[in-house]
């Protein structure tokens, strides 16, 4: 994971945030059906989203370690390249086959990209310095996160070319990076001894914290229309990390059978699950599951 720093004084709550206080449960990995995903000659392939057609989007990293983005449909992979980066990343995809993500220039500077109707556009929210995002919704809006010239984290919404900083209540460090189709965010923060937690963020603006029972590092990735979270777990910040899903209060953790680690990246309103998991060799492998 990228290490990320914040400063959060939980005794001192903002009263624009809201807790919920409710028991959380947490129980093994329920019956799912893994199916593995490599590009061919990759040495990482990474799912990072699915649209209701069961449309992936990802990244892969070749044998000379550049990364580049893929949407995969049916099983045949079609590769993203945003014209002129030295690597391209794709992080979110909406039912329209509309992509998102972020690539790097030559001077090795992050900025957000959408890839629609076989072109691509690039975007920065204004005054950043890196921008990445992480998803679309089906009416265009995009999440995502980028630093300021202090070099502080924080989420932001796109809704055409109109930007919003998401910012955690008295965090320094805010990452937005689920965005559902009733303007439900998930995301991630960190407090003040340096641990990552996840959050939801209501549409009408509320925040509430989201960890894993028993885990010192939780992040929320993703959040479909019914209010499904997934994300990953862990009880180190180094990892290794496990992934998760959480429906209404109850999370239940995701490994892939013979993984050493595993990664839940995102997922659709039926509840089909993608990611990344480490095989025994170090490599990592996506996977969707159901």
């Amino acid at each position: 994971m990228r290490p990320r720093i914040a400063v959060l004084f939980l005794a001192c709550l903002s009263l624009a945030v809201t807790f919920v206080l409710t028991i959380s449960t947490a129980q093994a990995q329920t019956n799912l059906t893994f199916t593995t995903i490599d590009v061919p000659n990759a040495i990482e392939t990474d799912c990072n989203a699915i649209n209701k057609t069961n449309v992936i989007a990802g990244f892969y990293v070749d044998a000379s370690g550049v990364d580049h983005g893929f949407i995969r449909t049916n099983g045949v992979f079609r590769f993203l390249n945003f014209p002129g980066a030295t690597g391209t990343l794709a992080y979110g995809i909406n039912d329209s086959n509309q992509v998102v993500g972020w690539y790097t220039d030559t001077s090795g500077i992050q900025h957000g990209y959408i890839f629609a109707a076989g072109k691509y556009s690039s975007f920065d929210v204004p005054g950043s310095t890196l921008t990445n995002a992480w998803t679309i919704t089906n009416t265009g809006t995009i999440v995502g996160a980028y630093t300021d010239t202090s070099g502080v984290f924080h989420g932001f919404v796109k809704i055409g070319t109109k930007y919003t900083t998401i910012d955690f209540p008295n965090s320094i460090l805010t990452e937005s990076l689920g965005l559902n189709n009733l303007g439900q965010m998930a995301g991630i923060y960190d407090d003040s001894n340096g641990n990552e937690h996840g959050f939801v963020r209501t549409s009408n603006g509320k925040f509430s914290s989201v960890n894993f029972p028993g885990a010192t590092v939780t992040a929320s990735d993703r959040i479909n229309d019914t209010g499904e979270i997934v994300g990953l777990w862990g009880t180190s910040t180094s990892g290794p990390f496990h992934g998760y899903t959480r429906i209404g209060t109850t999370y239940t953790s995701v490994d892939v059978p013979g993984a050493t680690e595993t990664r839940t990246r995102g997922l659709n309103n039926a509840g089909v699950i993608v990611g990344r998991y480490s095989d025994s060799t170090g490599l990592i492998h996506g996977y969707s599951a159901h």
